[in-house]
């Protein structure tokens, strides 16, 4: 009874605790709020492939879309961001990296 019970008291922090570990890995995103220019700043671990994409988040408006191809070294590689996005208007930008790595990256007005 008691090796069943720490069994399923394991599988449950395995579930508590990986389950969002997944999540942040699989798509990182970052907002911001104003107008002007926004810049962007870091990185994102391209492994095999994804799309880095920034949109209006109360339109949905696409305001850049790249894809990064595969990059068939069979290790990940570090892509640097760095850049500004010149006069938007005013609202609520969000940049998304759907890669099955992670990153790291900022945007601000």
């Amino acid at each position: 009874m008691k090796k069943k019970m720490v069994m399923a008291m394991f599988i449950c922090m395995l579930v508590f605790v990986l389950a969002p570990i997944a999540a942040f890995a699989a798509v990182s995103s970052n907002t911001a709020q104003g107008q002007g220019d926004l810049y962007v700043t870091g990185y994102v671990a391209n492994y095999h492939g994804g799309d880095l994409i920034l949109k209006e988040v109360v339109t949905g408006a696409v305001v850049y879309s790249h894809h990064y191809s595969d990059p068939y070294t069979g290790s990940v590689v570090k892509e640097t961001l760095s850049g500004s996005f010149p006069n938007l208007p005013s609202g609520t930008y969000q940049l998304t990296w759907t890669g099955q790595q992670g990153g790291s990256f900022s945007i601000h007005f």
